[in-house]
Order: C-alpha cells, then structure tokens, then sequence
C-alpha cells in the first residue's frame, strides 16, 4: 500500500508541476519571500548567538539563573531550562533545534530532550503579536493572544506532558552526570565561525520546507474544489501564516475568527512540524510524539480561547 502511495506521489506532483506552473510559481515565491523576509532575520541571528553559547559552555550559566522556579514547576533540568528560554524567544524550529543539539552534546537526557520540545516550540513572540494579533485579527492588545499560546503550552506540560518526568526527573545532583562527560568548550571565534555554518545549513532547510508547504496552500487555495470554510481550515493546518491571511479576509463573526486564530498559532501548521523534523535528524526525538502534543496544545488553546469570549460577553470587555 505505502508503495502503491508513494507512485502514485510521484506520478502526480510532475502532472500538477506541469498543468499548473502558474499556481505553484505563485506558491514558490510567496514561500520565498517568506523565508528571506521574515523567517531568516527572524531565526539566523538567534540561531548563531544560541549555538555560541552552547558551544562555550555558557548554557549551564543561563539554566542555572532559570533553575529555581522551572526546575519544580516544570521538572527541567538547567540545561533543559535553557532549551525552554530559547523556544519561547525566537519561535519555530529553534526551541526543538536546541533541545535537539543539547541532546547530541549530552547536556541533556532524551526523555528531557522529547519533553521540553514538546511546548516550548512555538511561533515567535513577534509574529503572534504582529501577524496574527495585529494585522490578521486588529486586535488592541494582541498580547492576549500571546498569553493564551504560551500560557496553554505550559498548562499541557503541567496537565498532560510532565507527568512522563516523574520516572526520570533530573534532580540537580544529577546534572553533573550529563556536563561533566562533555568538557570540551571552543574559543568564542571557533564557535562563532562553526555556529554561522551550522546556522546557515539549518535555516536553508528551513527554507525549503517554507517554499513546499507554500505552493501546498497555493495549490489548496487556488485549485483544489471545496467550500471557502474548509479551505480555511486546511490553510491553517498547512501553515500558518497563509491560514491567518485567509482568516483575516473570510467572513465570520470575531469571536469566531478568535477561536480559529488560537488554534492555528497553537498548532503551527504541518509547515512548522516538517521544519522541525528537519532540526531532529541525528537523534530519536519523535516528531510523533511532538505532533500529539501539539494537539492536546490547540483544544486547550481553544477552551481557554472560549472561555475568554464567555467572560467578556457576561461581565464586558
């Protein structure tokens, strides 16, 4: 059957290639000015600033600042609470990206590894704020949005995801056990020009999955014959940001357009998840186990998303 799937996957994305070069032009270049507009000075600089730090052992230094209210409250390690730090800044693939690289350096254990990329990788502080927030929804404090993404990832790690730790919690005596076996540190200008290859490699994956999920939604919007609701339903959960251009545009109610906007920023679309999968190569970090996650994200996203429409609607805005 796979490999009924997979002629069949390939026999038909030539013949879309071809028929429609239009659309999928359409789709590579909104993909790519994603990419170099937004998604590369967005991530690059983070992503070389974080592998210098990583590089130079400075990570212990950071978690250990972090250590004393996540170790308890979210059962991290310091270094683990590093990788949280990282997530919650500079949003998609980054969070994942750095538990992944701590992981291979031994810093932290895989169980840590699956588990604090499980909600700390999300969309970016600034593209909730500004994108969605602002441009998608005209919200007058986008930050609410902001709150109900990140609150939520921490109440799934809290609810759902933290109670996998208890076997294998590590307790801070036991860091030691995972950066002591890894002593080697570069020099800044060593792991400054290693960090900027490594970057580039990265974020040019990254990019590639950008352009291929783009002419995906271009595809599903453009050709694919289904009624506009479902169409922007399947942007959504394709990527994201061409899911909230479709929300901004489609007519529905606000409280509506709020439910739907919580949803895909908690969810990231399947774009995110493929880029994220491109960062784990090398490790077993499960992109399974990542994605169901993510699901308990959105409904908890989506009730907290109600329950917000419910008080103002009872007790005003």
């Amino acid at each position: 059957m796979k490999k009924k799937l997979l002629w069949i996957s390939i026999c038909l994305i030539p013949a879309v290639l071809l028929v429609c070069p239009a659309v999928v032009n359409k789709g590579a270049k909104d993909g790519l000015l994603l990419w170099f507009t937004v998604v590369l000075p967005a991530l690059f600089p983070f992503m070389v600033f974080s592998g210098v730090i990583m590089k130079i052992g400075a990570t212990e230094v950071i978690g250990r600042f972090l250590y004393p209210f996540l170790s308890r409250f979210l059962r991290l390690s310091e270094n683990g609470c590093y990788a949280l730090a990282v997530g919650f800044l500079s949003g998609y693939p980054l969070g994942a990206k750095t538990a992944a690289d701590l992981l291979k350096q031994r810093k932290i254990s895989q169980n840590e590894a699956q588990y604090v990329m499980s909600f700390c990788n999300n969309a970016s502080p600034m593209f909730l704020l500004e994108y969605m927030g602002v441009y998608c929804m005209g919200l007058r404090k986008p930050g609410l949005l902001l709150v109900v993404v990140y609150g939520t990832a921490i109440f799934n790690a809290v609810l759902f995801l933290r109670k996998n730790r208890e076997d294998s919690y590590q307790k801070r005596e036991n860091v030691l056990e995972y950066t002591c076996e890894n002593k080697k540190h570069f020099a800044v200008m060593n792991a400054l020009d290693q960090s900027i290859l490594d970057s580039f490699v990265t974020v040019t994956k990254v990019g590639g999955y950008i352009i291929l999920f783009s002419i995906l939604a271009e595809f599903v919007e453009k050709i694919l014959p289904c009624h506009a609701f479902m169409k922007m339903i399947g942007l959504g959960m394709i990527e994201i940001t061409t899911g909230g251009e479709y929300l901004k545009a489609y007519p529905m109610k606000e409280g509506g357009k709020w439910l739907f906007a919580c949803a895909f920023s908690a969810f990231g679309g399947f774009s995110s998840a493929a880029q994220t999968y491109s960062v784990l190569q090398g490790t077993k970090l499960s992109v399974a186990g990542y994605l169901k996650a993510k699901v308990t994200h959105v409904l908890l996203a989506v009730a907290v998303a109600a329950g917000i429409l419910f008080m103002r609607k009872y007790f005003g805005s």
